[in-house]
């Protein structure tokens, strides 16, 4: 017995059981109250809280659901930027880092490798997770940002890995970037 259907608003593939797509908030199954008014029904739901929301609260673009908190977030597909940088090795080891912790990732880049000129913000290079997965995977690099916002996954150092809230490398010694606050 399949439990997939297609999402009728935005063509994805998702659980029939669900209350609403993941991917773009559409409530596909039965209704829901807003979250906020619980006395109006809800015309989708957030895509990265899950929180319903009615037309009033529904920061809607054309493609996805969500509340003036995550409005900002970009979401393309049912995917949230999570990260953005120049540096294709940055990306993947974000990527590569976020899956070993149980979050789905994917990198998107649009630098146009017929040219080596670097391009800087002309050519951004995104790090992507599913939008409901928004909230844990920004949790997780926040807990690996120093204070200057860089996200730091290797001792400075001798570049051996360590994990949240290490002070101190576990091969050398070296004290490792404080998070930020």
């Amino acid at each position: 017995m399949d439990t997939t259907i297609q999402c009728p608003r935005c063509d994805q593939e998702i659980d029939a059981e669900g209350p609403a797509c993941p991917a773009c908030g559409h409530i596909h199954n039965g209704t829901l109250n807003c979250q906020r008014h619980p006395e109006r029904e809800a015309a989708g739901v957030c895509v990265v809280c899950s929180d319903a929301l009615c037309d009033e609260c529904d920061a809607i673009d054309e493609m996805h659901h969500a509340c003036a908190d995550h409005s900002a977030i970009p979401v393309i597909e049912g995917w949230a930027q999570i990260y953005t940088t120049s540096d294709e090795m940055e990306a993947d080891l974000i990527k590569g880092n976020l899956q070993s912790e149980g979050v789905d990732a994917s990198v998107l880049s649009q630098k146009d490798r017929s040219f080596n000129v670097e391009m800087g913000e002309l050519s951004p290079i995104r790090v992507l997770v599913p939008a409901y997965n928004y909230l844990e995977a920004t949790r997780m690099l926040k807990q690996h940002m120093d204070a200057s916002g860089e996200v730091v996954f290797a001792c400075p150092s001798c570049g051996e890995a360590f994990d949240a809230g290490d002070a101190t490398c576990r091969s050398c010694g070296t004290p490792l970037p404080t998070p930020a606050a």
